[in-house]
């Protein structure tokens, strides 16, 4: 489903220009997880798990293919809720990034 590369230092995909590279540091509470940052959320440092869901949030919403697909509005909910953020939110920053 997901066109999503993934390696130690960034994450990319085949469908959008978008992408998530890891920052240096450290999380205070785990001090092995590093940051993420990802290029349609600048402002915001992410944990590995994040910058992928904003990843793949971000290829479902630009694929129109997905948009009737009751399975993949499953799935950008729950990418969405990963980011902390509702579909529709996810949805305007893209629109405003790229409109």
């Amino acid at each position: 489903m997901s066109s999503v590369y993934v390696c130690d230092w960034s994450i990319t995909s085949a469908v959008v220009g978008e992408f998530a590279e890891r920052l240096p540091g450290s999380i205070e509470s785990t001090p092995t997880e590093t940051y993420w940052r990802v290029s349609w959320l600048p402002d915001r440092r992410l944990t590995r798990d994040q910058a992928l869901a904003a990843m793949e949030l971000v290829e479902f919403l630009y694929d129109p293919v997905y948009t009737g697909d009751r399975t993949i509005q499953s799935a950008v909910a729950a990418a969405a809720a990963r980011l902390g953020m509702r579909p529709i939110d996810a949805a305007i920053t893209l629109s405003q990034r790229h409109g």
